[in-house]
């Protein structure tokens, strides 16, 4: 008699048996031993619903991101339209008032080449001159404020006095009050503030700007910030201190201002913005 026909005679004997010994395995065997077959082919099969899914989400993710860009750079460009109209508008009433129109400062970068650092006076050599159109007289800016003037031009060069001198005041006007004083350097970066009287108001923590008085440096460039306040022993004039937060020192780039460009010579404004504000708004929508 084979095996298989025992088996078949005894069969529900058989599958009792068949039960017993799975079950002894399943206890025997750990948690991850007996499903892990069955995660492997689940996750075999289900992998691709799942990358798919994830694909789609991070695609409609996307869109929505896209279309926030869009509407914040449509709003941004709407407001720097406005801006210019504003402007318009400013230069306009000027013109009815018979002021000055605004001006944009056509800079030429220059680098630092030379230095002569003294207790009267603190010149800068700059690598460009004649051929930049340097002239004498001109003012040079930092990142930080106005720095000084040419002095003397080369053809390649050009020499640039420093406010830090003793031979160099500048007309400034105080941002907060509008008052006017000359600012004399008088050693490292400590400024003082003359021809100023006692009932002029200055106070500590106010900001030194450039006058446009004189015709050499142009209005609202930093200079100096209040230091210190005090009544002179004439009692009519104060004796104010100030700092300067430029490092004359350490100067390596400065910019000198060859011109004053118009408003509508100046590359402020493309006419493809108008278009570019059409395309985005139909885009985002």
């Amino acid at each position: 008699m084979g095996i298989f026909e025992l088996l078949r005679r005894h069969r529900d004997s058989t599958v009792l048996g068949i039960l017993v010994l799975v079950s002894i395995f399943l206890m025997l065997t750990s948690s991850s031993g007996r499903f892990g077959p069955a995660q492997t082919v689940l996750n075999t099969v289900l992998y691709p619903f799942y990358s798919a899914r994830n694909t789609v989400s991070g695609l409609f993710a996307a869109r929505e991101d896209n279309r926030k860009l869009k509407r914040m750079v449509a709003t941004l460009l709407f407001e720097r339209e406005q801006l210019l109209q504003f402007r318009d508008e400013h230069e306009r009433l000027r013109r009815l008032a018979e002021f000055k129109e605004t001006q944009l400062l056509d800079l030429v970068p220059c680098e630092v080449v030379g230095r002569n650092l003294d207790r009267y006076q603190t010149t800068l050599v700059i690598d460009k001159g004649m051929g930049e159109a340097i002239r004498e007289r001109m003012p040079v800016l930092s990142y930080e404020g106005y720095v000084g003037r040419v002095t003397k031009v080369f053809p390649n060069s050009a020499w640039v006095q420093l406010i830090a001198s003793r031979n160099n005041p500048v007309s400034c006007l105080d941002k907060r009050s509008r008052v006017v004083g000359m600012l004399e350097w008088s050693q490292f970066s400590r400024f003082e503030l003359k021809q100023v009287s006692v009932v002029d108001d200055v106070q500590v923590g106010d900001s030194l700007i450039t006058s446009g008085f004189g015709g050499i440096a142009p209005k609202g460039f930093p200079l100096a910030v209040v230091a210190k306040v005090n009544p002179q022993m004439d009692g009519v004039s104060l004796k104010v201190e100030a700092v300067c937060s430029i490092n004359f020192r350490s100067l390596e780039e400065v910019f000198v201002v060859r011109d004053e460009i118009p408003w509508d010579r100046a590359l402020f404004r493309d006419a493809r913005d108008s278009t570019m504000v059409r395309d985005l708004i139909g885009g985002g929508q």
